[in-house]
């Protein structure tokens, strides 16, 4: 007999096709507190549907808060995170996919992954979003059939759900509509977000950070925490590794020029911080991406 789930936790239901196809499609119902513990970010398109509830979304440089009928899109390599708002009771569908798959539906409908530069929160109207479901549970249902057809069909599905995305951005002009911050502290947070995600490569600290901004340390590190999820430090190395990432792929740089350049002050640290966060060393994950 399977184990029951944790109290307050519905089973999660996932499906994919091989990783070489790059597509992801994910359920889930949770009625107890959860948050995401660690960094997140991966190079696949991200739609983040709210089916019911809320939460507060960090995305890139501030906070939004999702509710329900909400639509997020992230691009890849955008570091995101959920945390609980209100309730911890909702629901939401999650679908992760790379350009590969869409490339045949966007032969015929070119631009639809332009709708990623815009949002990155979608508020559809009650027609809007008796659409959007229409093909949420066709997708739900063809992820439990799974009949012939299926990796067609869902290709088909995804590209009719963009288009869908794409002419709402049309028809309401959402670039000249800017999300409210959740509260005068998300504001505040999200400068000194806006001034680490211009500054992370230079030498930073805690101290310098809080005198930046007149506020003490302590005081820093926990509405940080709070807003976005992450650990002021935490966010600073996630950033790093994640440029260094993208040097180790595309360039033939040293792993010591690659550590001055992103903003670590050893080969050492950075080598250690590097590991943790993706399983590897640097040298490694240069062999593992074919550099």
């Amino acid at each position: 007999m399977k184990p029951l789930p944790p109290q307050g936790t519905l089973p999660e239901k996932g499906f994919s096709f091989s990783e070489k196809d790059g597509f992801h499609l994910h359920h889930s119902i949770r009625t107890d507190t959860f948050n995401m513990k660690q960094n997140h970010s991966h190079d696949s398109y991200e739609i983040y549907y709210m089916r019911a509830g809320e939460r507060f979304y960090f995305i890139k440089e501030r906070s939004y808060h999702v509710k329900k009928g909400d639509l997020v899109l992230i691009q890849p390599n955008v570091l995101h995170k959920t945390m609980e708002a209100g309730s911890p009771q909702h629901e939401r569908i999650l679908i992760n996919f790379r350009d590969s798959f869409v490339e045949p539906v966007q032969s015929m409908l070119p631009g639809l992954l332009n709708v990623f530069e815009e949002g990155p929160v979608l508020h559809p109207d009650a027609r809007e979003l008796i659409a959007v479901e229409a093909v949420m549970e066709k997708m739900l249902r063809e992820q439990k059939q799974q009949e012939s057809g299926t990796e067609g069909y869902m290709k088909l599905l995804l590209g009719e759900l963009l288009l869908m995305i794409q002419r709402h951005i049309e028809q309401s002009d959402s670039r000249s509509k800017v999300s409210d911050h959740p509260t005068t502290l998300h504001r505040k947070v999200s400068d000194i977000v806006k001034y680490i995600n211009e500054h992370f490569r230079e030498p930073m600290s805690l101290k310098g950070l809080s005198a930046h901004f007149h506020i003490s340390p302590y005081y820093l590190c926990r509405i940080y925490k709070e807003v976005t999820g992450f650990g002021v430090i935490e966010y600073v190395n996630s950033l790093r590794v994640q440029e260094a990432q993208q040097l180790l792929k595309s360039s033939r740089m040293s792993v010591t020029d690659i550590t001055e350049k992103v903003g670590f002050d050893s080969s050492t640290h950075f080598g250690r911080i590097f590991k943790s966060v993706c399983g590897m060393s640097p040298l490694q994950y240069r062999k593992w991406a074919g550099k």
